[in-house]
């Protein structure tokens, strides 16, 4: 009996070791710590829809993502995509140096849909590249924010 738990234990465990996920896609890499966004909605301009954030990134890799897409969604359907703009943060203080701090942001002039006009809150899903491997985070229900 004893023989058949510890085959059974094995080959679990070679099991679940051939299915687990890369390192890489390990959620303790990247982790997305806020996440804003708002119509620019004041006289004078033209509408414009913004997005910003703040995310943590695994020391080791700081020098080598990618941090290439966000999507915005609303209603599972896509209002937005674009490449973010990113920047170290000096005001990002960590009670451990194994990670850096990051802020992102749109580039400016993005035109405001009738979706966007409509929508409460929408989901973001934010792409990184790192090592080769693709990682998404998604952060949901995010409210849109209107400036008049």
């Amino acid at each position: 009996m004893k023989l058949i738990l510890i085959a059974l234990s094995s080959v679990f465990m070679m099991i679940n070791a051939c299915c687990s996920k890369s390192f890489v896609g390990d959620d303790k890499i990247i982790r997305i710590t806020e996440v804003n966004c708002w119509l620019n909605l004041m006289p004078g301009g033209k509408p414009s829809f913004h997005y910003s954030g703040t995310f943590y990134i695994d020391r080791k890799f700081s020098e080598e993502f990618n941090f290439s897409e966000v999507k915005v969604f609303y209603e599972d359907e896509i209002i937005h995509q674009s490449r973010p703009m990113i920047q170290i943060s000096d005001e990002i203080i960590t009670d451990s140096d194994s990670v850096v701090g990051f802020n992102f942001y749109s580039q400016q002039g993005i035109k405001v849909t009738e979706s966007m006009m409509k929508a409460e809150k929408v989901d973001f899903i934010l792409i990184f590249d790192i090592a080769g491997k693709n990682i998404e985070k998604n952060f949901r229900e995010v409210p849109i924010t209107r400036a008049y």
